[in-house]
Parts: structure tokens; sequence; C-alpha cells
């Protein structure tokens, strides 16, 4: 697929970006980043990422063909209503850089991938998570539902670890200075802040003052 669309011009862009601080140093090849410039002369940052999906069957039952698909849908529109869609930054000439994430999924098979997300079906909320060394992701079938969560939030637990997928840190622990922000998307909610764009502002920060937009 094409990353771009009609009216976006490439900037600058970056391959297989080590992000965050997850891991051993960070995600390794976690996702590709493209600076492009639309007609309206705002900018946008795109994180792109390549996902294979594989489904397992579990004590929640079996999983159709379209119940696959189903879910596949649900994940990329949560992840893009909640993570994307947001202002970064203004610039002085009053243009605006937002952010977009943009994925190529494919259901089982082989790809060359960024990650592999696999989702168990279940009746009942298991424990999900993320593996940044490995490029691994393990969900299940209720992590596209709201939960209650401390501090009175409620969150969907593939929201969170999305989080995780840029190479962030949870915040619900005792040792986070974070750890009393429950709105947090990190936390107990589904608030993206700006703390959270920090793993990929510094590259556009960069790519920003090497050709010359302030």
């Amino acid at each position: 697929m094409s990353v771009l669309r009609s009216g976006e011009t490439v900037i600058a862009s970056e391959t297989d970006v080590r992000s965050g601080t997850i891991g051993y140093g960070g995600v390794n090849d976690a996702f590709d980043l493209y600076l492009v410039k639309l007609a309206s002369g705002n900018y946008l940052l795109i994180v792109f990422m390549k996902i294979q999906f594989f489904f397992e069957d579990g004590e929640g039952g079996k999983w159709s063909s379209s119940e696959k698909s189903l879910f596949v849908s649900r994940w990329k529109l949560a992840i893009q209503n909640k993570w994307g869609g947001r202002i970064l930054k203004y610039l002085t000439s009053g243009k605006a850089i937002g952010i977009d994430f943009r994925f190529e999924t494919q259901i089982g098979g082989w790809m060359l991938d960024h990650w592999e997300i696999t989702v168990e079906k279940v009746s009942k909320f298991a424990v999900s998570s993320v593996n940044p060394v490995m490029g691994t992701v393990a969900l299940d079938s209720q992590d596209l539902k709201l939960v209650r969560k401390s501090g009175g939030q409620r969150q969907r637990g593939a929201v969170h670890e999305f989080g995780h997928m840029l190479g962030l840190e949870d915040e619900y622990h005792k040792s986070s200075k974070h750890s009393g922000d429950y709105r947090s998307v990190m936390n107990s909610g589904e608030t993206v802040l700006k703390r959270h764009d920090s793993t990929h502002m510094k590259w556009l920060e960069s790519k920003l003052a090497n050709h010359g937009i302030s």
C-alpha cells in the first residue's frame, strides 16, 4: 500500500525507527516516520506501521473470518481516533503540524512487519502485553471494550498497549511520577498527553530544523 495520500508532499522520512525507553534502549523497528506538507500549507507527521495479526481460538470460542476482519478494523479505528487527529505544534507562520497513524495490516500469512499482534478469543478480561524486544503483542477479544479502571477512569486495553508499541512506559506504577494522573492513556484512562508524543517529537524537531521550518 502507499503510505501517502493525494496532496501530500514528503519533506523527510525514516524507516524502522527505534523508539522510546522500554526494552533494550527502546523499541527497535517500531514504525516508519514521514513528515509531509499538505496542499493547505499545514504539515502532518505520519506514524506508519506494518502489522500482522494472528487469531487464536480460546475459551471464548472460535474466531470466524468476519470476526477477525472486524477486530482489525475496530482496532485501527480505535487507535486512529485516540492517538491521531491531534495538533502537535503551531509554527511561527501560523501553520499547524498534525499527527496521523496509518497501518498496513494482514491477517495470518507472512510479511515483513514492524509488529505481530496475536489476539485470543476469551469470554472475560485477560492480561495483555507488549514484548518490545521481539516486536510482538498479546491481546484478547475483550481489549476493544471499555473497562473501569483506577480513579474512575475507563480504558480499552488495546488503546493502552499501543502506547507500549510506541515505546512508552506504564504510568500506573507507584514509581512513576505520573502515577496519580489517572486520565493518562498510559495510566488508567484514554487521554493522550503532550508527553506521550516524546517518542517522535525529537525526530520531528530535528527534521524541521534541517529544513528551516520554524
